[in-house]
């Protein structure tokens, strides 16, 4: 039962973003079967092979798409062409929503529907609210920078595109990316800040949320709803490293130490299942940790003023000395 239920869920995030990518990628001069190779993705079919296909084949289509297409505005025409031809109802959602708020909390909670990372929870902070998120894959080194990017882009892109629909004003939003100069021109335009940030993150004034939406209509948003909520329950999205990477974050903003045997037994895993489950994801227990310690040293440092000594204090170091060793260790993991 477990694997028929991957196997769907790799074919619920794989169908709609292949349909939308392959023929924009195309126009560009790139085919098919460029982006399909060394996956066990069927050109003709569109849908991963069953019993032989992996997690890591979508992200690899991305990480590819992002290398041969080298196009800005790739990721910002897949979302709309998911959008104009209704591929995924999680962009229904957003079409039909009544407010750019029920919209964005559409998007969020149905993201594992059209993209392959881990999304934080927003955050309110000074009447604005941050969404900062993780890529995770298992690719090579030299393709995970690629697909990291792609990642942030398509995070971005559905977002933004949310505000869009709703007709928010973006010259008050700020973005943090790991590279602000690979972000569509037009991004660059609309946007008030963008800069760069070791983890991605977006932030807007709250006032916007309660914007009303001119294409709303309260009987295709609870269809489309409905049909989204089936397959995200199929997709599982408690998932273990799911809840890994919440476990750590609390133990981080609680400035405790932790141990990849506590993490183990909050799962309720052996150790070795629990270092194979980052693995698949191309993290490690350690890369975990520090990357639950850097959300919370940037959470503290952009809030309000701390020296040093308030810092460390706040994320469990006994001494300045040890939290600039760790944020050097941080900013080169990230």
């Amino acid at each position: 039962m477990r694997r028929e239920s991957i196997i769907k869920s790799r074919e619920l995030i794989a169908r709609p973003l292949l349909k939308a990518l392959l023929p924009i990628a195309e126009r560009r001069g790139v085919s098919p079967h460029q982006l399909l190779k060394g996956t066990h993705v069927f050109d003709d079919e569109l849908k991963p092979s069953a019993g032989r296909s992996s997690e890591q084949d979508l992200a690899r289509i991305i990480a590819a798409a992002e290398q041969l297409v080298g196009d800005a505005q790739l990721w910002p025409l897949v979302i709309q062409s998911l959008h104009q031809q209704r591929l995924c109802p999680a962009l229904d959602c957003i079409r039909y929503a009544s407010t750019f708020n029920a919209a964005l909390l559409s998007s969020l909670r149905y993201q594992a529907l059209l993209h392959p990372f881990i999304l934080i929870r927003p955050k309110r902070l000074q009447q604005r609210l941050h969404i900062d998120w993780l890529p995770v894959s298992g690719l090579p080194d030299k393709h995970n920078k690629a697909f990291r990017e792609a990642c942030d882009k398509l995070m971005l892109a559905l977002v933004v595109h949310a505000a869009r629909v709703c007709q928010v004003n973006l010259s008050d939003w700020r973005i943090g990316v790991h590279d602000p100069d690979s972000l569509p021109v037009s991004w660059q335009t609309w946007i008030g800040t963008i800069d760069s940030r070791p983890i991605p993150c977006l932030s807007f004034p709250m006032h916007h949320l309660p914007t009303n939406n001119p294409t709303a209509s309260a009987n295709d948003f609870q269809q489309a709803r409905s049909f989204a909520e089936l397959q995200h329950e199929t997709l599982n999205p408690q998932a273990p490293l799911t809840e890994a990477l919440s476990w750590m974050l609390k133990k981080a903003k609680q400035g405790e130490e932790t141990s990849l045997a506590e993490l183990s037994n909050a799962l309720n895993m052996s150790a070795s299942t629990c270092k194979r489950l980052l693995a698949s994801q191309g993290i490690n227990f350690k890369l975990l940790a520090d990357y639950a310690r850097l959300k919370y040293f940037l959470y503290h440092s952009e809030a309000k003023p701390h020296t040093q000594a308030e810092l460390a204090a706040k994320l469990g170091y006994s001494h300045p000395n040890n939290l600039r060793r760790a944020r050097r260790r941080w900013l080169a993991s990230f």
